[in-house]
């Protein structure tokens, strides 16, 4: 009868009884020291050893030392409105009465049991004004990272009681952009010291507009106030999404009135909830989540749309006298009032000489509008960029080509080096690549030329299609080991199958930016120079040049874009860092992570199933002597290209657990006592598998909390040993739990120190 009680429990996921719990505020769980916020300011976003210096104090690593409270709070926002992750198990508190205003006193609540368990609590009862008791425990998400937000996790098998409904929520905290990011961002200021009060809770900016999409394909946007300083939206709620696979919380399809706003609209107010953003983007820091219809209201008027840049010649010698062109014209709406083009010019100058300024000149038959920039001398670098204004006062830039920066001259301008063709008759990479400005832009954009240098990457080290969205695929070719030396070649079998690495080759094709990494693209011509050249050694660096501070055109990380680098000592710091993608894990070797992708023909894998396929799942802890590959871009984030089992050196699983297997095939599933038992701090589990299946062998505590995962990986059939280390765990009883297929069994042991 015992041993069936305990099985029920841990089947369930260990239900807990209800009891008293410590009851406490919000605001005592988000408070954080002012001091402990300076030093994080310090330090900005990314994954770094001190991330904890904006965590919740209630927060602990240790999974067994989490306290379980109690709080009781107003519900701002019930489950399934914010439909970003698992449908919407999401709630948003408050702290009651007339504290429900004051700094740190709202947090997200994020069930993590499934909707069964999420049902049988009550939790899609609820609804907007109620007043309810919960209990639950202190997480972060991500962990790790800076930028991580606190969550209240709610215990499953507790009730959640609804003490009174249809309560007023408190009006939106005013606050200005500055509170939470000063500059561009990506790669402004974070303000943990100003910003981290309000995670959570609905706050209000007034008088912004509108500087950049931050992704079309879901209908975010950037936003801007007086002073050029910028903050994100997040689309967590249907309302304000682009996002066809978002539902309300009774199943409704996603808003389709809303629109991506245009570029420069006005916004009069904008309401959201203050939270963080974990994956690609996650190095935007503080972001701001509009929920309802009527949130977000626009302004009156739309400054002028300046589109289509093009410069011709686009690669310019000293023979030649570009001409630069653009579309400048009013924007059109049924609602908003425009101003008519009163200036337009372009404002240039050479290396860092003084400002100039010629004006455009409009096409007569369309909004089309030209100026030619005179001669220059080879080797004179040219910066320049389009300045328009408007009967109504407007000024605009198009300073650019990043879709996100391209109306911000602090990210850069349009630029060329004046060359010498007659002498120069092909393109280097460090031609392609090479930009004095922190957008990553080639300025060579559209161009369409020869680029030679030696293959590093060919499809026998690379899969001819990246593992999933963002990834690179086909070939590399590098003209040194300095900066700026490689380039991501992508063309048809037909034309690339020739060259192998270690050629060296002259390619034709386009010059483009693929998600913000430079390319030759169209490849129309590959020849062979030469076959049998030493590839350029590896540049030896650090991860956190990568790491998530590290935005697009960073040129402390862009310059080795496309290049062959190398870690020396890594460790797996995660192997689930970004939840949009399951195929990408991190390493460390310094303060910070980077991600590393599987797109190489290599034997390591993060995918517990591939265990399966004969590959090598890596897990948290594993380190190697030194890990290669080429560098890649994105989604918000700079990753390591590890191609054959060659890139990767003196590999050392984690300590702590070891799993050897006894080839005698058993004739049934069983799970044996562990031996030693009691143990001290050592002890080993045996078990046999009838079939072949992923396995899951976990360790919990007596109140059920999970305190360490043993097995999670696929298994053939066979009998296995695994040797788990406790050192780190205090004296106490513990359970254990196979699962496989349908067998599930649970025992006990007893560590004892």
């Amino acid at each position: 009868m015992k041993k069936f009680l305990l099985f029920f429990v841990l089947a369930g996921l260990l239900s807990v009884y209800a009891k008293d719990y410590r009851i406490v505020t919000v605001k005592e769980i988000q408070t954080v020291h002012p001091d402990s916020l300076k030093i994080a300011d310090s330090l900005g976003v990314g994954v770094t050893p001190r991330w904890l210096l904006q965590a919740s104090t209630m927060y602990r690593i240790n999974t067994t030392q989490r306290e379980t409270v109690s709080v009781i709070a107003l519900v701002t926002v019930p489950a399934k409105v914010i439909t970003y992750t698992a449908l919407g198990n999401t709630l948003c508190i408050t702290d009651t009465g007339v504290t429900a205003s004051d700094p740190y006193s709202g947090i997200f609540v994020r069930y993590s049991g499934g909707n069964a368990a999420a049902d049988a609590a009550g939790l899609f009862t609820i609804e907007q004004g109620d007043i309810i008791k919960i209990t639950g425990i202190i997480d972060e998400f991500p962990s790790g990272a800076m930028e991580s937000a606190t969550q209240f996790t709610p215990i499953a098998g507790i009730k959640i009681e609804i003490l009174s409904s249809g309560n007023p929520l408190p009006a939106p905290v005013k606050l200005s952009v500055s509170d939470f990011n000063i500059g561009n961002n990506p790669g402004g200021k974070v303000k943990f010291t100003t910003g981290e009060k309000w995670e959570g809770m609905r706050v209000m900016f007034t008088n912004v507009r509108v500087g950049a999409i931050v992704n079309s394909s879901r209908g975010t946007w950037q936003f801007v106030d007086e002073n050029g300083n910028t903050l994100s939206d997040y689309d967590w709620s249907y309302h304000f999404t682009v996002d066809t696979t978002s539902v309300d919380r009774v199943g409704n399809p996603h808003d389709l009135n809303y629109k991506v706003p245009l570029l420069g609209t006005p916004i009069d107010t904008l309401i959201g909830y203050i939270g963080a953003v974990s994956g690609q983007e996650s190095n935007r820091g503080y972001r701001i989540s509009p929920i309802y219809p009527g949130d977000v209201v626009y302004g009156k008027t739309l400054p002028p749309s300046v589109t289509t840049h093009r410069r011709n010649p686009i690669i310019v010698d000293n023979d030649s006298t570009p001409t630069i062109s653009a579309k400048i014209y009013r924007q059109n709406d049924p609602i908003l009032k425009t101003g008519s083009i009163t200036t337009a010019g372009v404002v240039y100058r050479v290396g860092n000489g003084a400002w100039q300024e010629i004006p455009m000149v409009s096409h007569p038959s369309d909004s089309t509008y030209l100026v030619q920039i005179p001669k220059q001398v080879v080797g004179s670098t040219v910066s320049y960029f389009i300045r328009v204004t408007d009967s109504v006062g407007s000024v605009v830039h198009l300073s650019n080509s990043s879709v996100l920066t391209q109306f911000d001259t602090s990210k850069g301008f349009f630029f060329y080096t004046v060359l010498d063709r007659d002498a120069q008759k092909i393109l280097l990479p460090s031609d392609v690549q090479r930009t004095p400005f922190n957008n990553g832009r080639t300025p060579y954009l559209g161009a369409i030329d020869s680029v030679g240098g030696i293959v590093t990457v060919d499809t026998s080290a690379l899969r001819v299609s990246a593992l999933s969205a963002g990834g690179p695929s086909g070939y590399y070719i590098q003209s040194g080991n300095t900066p700026w030396s490689g380039l991501w070649v992508v063309g048809p079998d037909s034309i690339m199958r020739k060259i192998k690495i270690g050629d060296s080759v002259i390619v034709t094709g386009s010059i483009s930016e693929f998600n913000d990494v430079t390319e030759l693209f169209n490849i129309t011509s590959a020849r062979v120079v030469s076959s049998g050249n030493p590839l350029p050694a590896f540049v030896k660096l650090k991860t956190e040049r990568f790491g998530d501070a590290a935005s697009n055109g960073n040129l402390n990380a862009e310059p080795y874009e496309g290049m062959l680098v190398q870690f020396d000592s890594v460790e797996v710091k995660s192997i689930d860092p970004v939840f949009s993608d399951a195929t990408e894990y991190s390493i460390s070797n310094s303060n910070q992570s980077m991600l590393v992708r599987r797109d190489g023909k290599n034997k390591y894998s993060n995918v517990i199933a591939d265990t399966g396929i004969g590959l090598t799942v890596v897990k948290v802890g594993d380190k190697f002597a030194s890990m290669a590959g080429v560098l890649h871009y994105s989604f918000g984030r700079y990753k390591i290209v590890p191609r054959t089992n060659a890139d990767f050196v003196g590999f050392s699983p984690v300590l702590g657990v070891q799993i050897t297997r006894n080839n005698v095939l058993p004739g049934e599933y069983s799970l044996e006592q562990n031996y030693p038992n009691p143990f001290n701090p050592s002890t080993t589990f045996s078990y046999s598998l009838k079939n072949a299946g992923t396995v899951l062998l976990k360790v919990y505590n007596v109140i059920g909390q999970e305190v360490a995962t043993l097995v999670n990986e696929y298994q053939t059939s066979g009998t296995y040993s695994v040797k788990f280390d406790a050192s780190k765990l205090s004296t106490g009883m513990y359970l254990y739990r196979i699962s496989s297929g349908n067998f599930v069994q649970v025992k006990k042991m007893l560590l004892v120190k």
